[in-house]
């Protein structure tokens, strides 16, 4: 799924954005310096309370006599879930490239820029467990009640979505999703998940152009978003990549372990291949050591079989890199 992010163009805002783009970084901020003064605003035993100010309240609320003990065991849990939740960070993205008003609100009136993911790759690098939240928009402040906090092992998705996956109809045109990451600030990720820069209309060609050299090296698309001729609606132009004959950017050979691959009866008609397979997996940009290497039991066919290579990644993971047969013999 491709994901965007709208970023601003005034000159601090731009090192600071260029600088995390090229540290392959993403920030994710605090739910309390969210813009929209509406944000994480839940309502609980029939009150309505606002984050930051909800922990203080709570403790003062006023129950009357027939408050169960039931009650008071579900408010705690709920100021528990608060609690915890005060250290999460939210990284905000739009399904949307080519919104208007996005593009005003958010990229200094067109002159900034918006980045392109693949969520996927953008979340499988580091922040593999972080939640992914699809922001739902409606008309009502939505209530944390009992059975959010009795559904057991679902109950923390459930107050996540109605504290940080639910905002105002008026908010709808964002398309918002989220990522929720345990703590605000920088969180690196595989700089192949950034897929496209779109330049603002009124960006300028010096901006442009060191926007590539920052980025030069990674196999990034460059557009330029346009007024489409006789309607309000905006429209990619691509553009040329200037440094498009630079190096690739990362690019290393891992180390193997000894022993690795080990050929016995199953791998003699494949070591070549295997081998094969290792080299490139070795070139890898955050594969640190290749430690294992053999036939897939699980994947291919007799005409094309699979390979997987075990390599030890650079944030401590290690990751299967399966390559068939067909994908080895066109790397030549």
């Amino acid at each position: 799924m491709r994901v965007f992010k709208y970023r601003g163009g005034g000159e601090s805002i731009v090192r600071r954005d260029l600088k995390s783009l090229s540290k392959n970084q993403f920030f994710s901020a605090p739910i309390e310096s969210l813009n929209d003064p509406f944000e994480a605003k839940v309502k609980v035993h029939g009150e309505s309370f606002e984050f930051g100010k909800f922990l203080k309240l709570l403790p003062t609320f006023k129950y009357n006599d027939n408050v169960k003990k039931a009650e008071l065991s579900f408010i705690k849990l709920v100021i528990k879930f608060m609690e915890d939740s005060k250290s999460w960070g939210v990284y905000s993205l739009s399904q949307s490239y080519d919104d208007e008003l996005l593009w005003a609100y958010y990229a200094d009136s067109h002159r900034g820029f918006c980045a392109e993911y693949d969520l996927e790759d953008l979340k499988e690098y580091k922040i593999q467990t972080e939640p992914t939240i699809n922001v739902e928009y409606q008309d009502k402040i939505p209530e944390i009640t009992f059975l959010d906090v009795l559904s057991m092992d679902r109950s923390e998705d459930i107050l996540q979505k109605k504290l940080l996956g639910t905002k105002s109809k008026r908010w709808k045109h964002e398309c918002e999703i989220r990522i929720i990451t345990g703590e605000s600030g920088l969180y690196d990720y595989d700089y192949r998940s950034l897929k496209c820069i779109y330049f603002g209309y009124r960006s300028d060609e010096k901006f442009q152009r060191l926007t590539m050299r920052v980025l030069k090296g990674r196999g990034i698309k460059y557009y330029l978003m346009e007024p489409q001729h006789g309607s309000y609606k905006l429209e990619k132009k691509e553009l040329d990549d200037v440094y498009a004959n630079a190096p690739d950017y990362l690019s290393k050979l891992a180390p193997v372990d000894e022993g690795v691959p080990y050929i016995d009866e199953t791998m003699k008609p494949f070591e070549e291949l295997v081998r094969k397979a290792i080299e490139i997996a070795r070139r890898e940009p955050y594969c640190e050591k290749i430690t294992d290497a053999y036939l897939s039991g699980t994947k291919g066919s007799k005409s094309d079989p699979v390979f997987y290579v075990t390599y030890d990644r650079s944030d401590g993971v290690p990751r299967n890199f399966f390559i068939s047969k067909s994908v080895i013999e066109s790397h030549g």
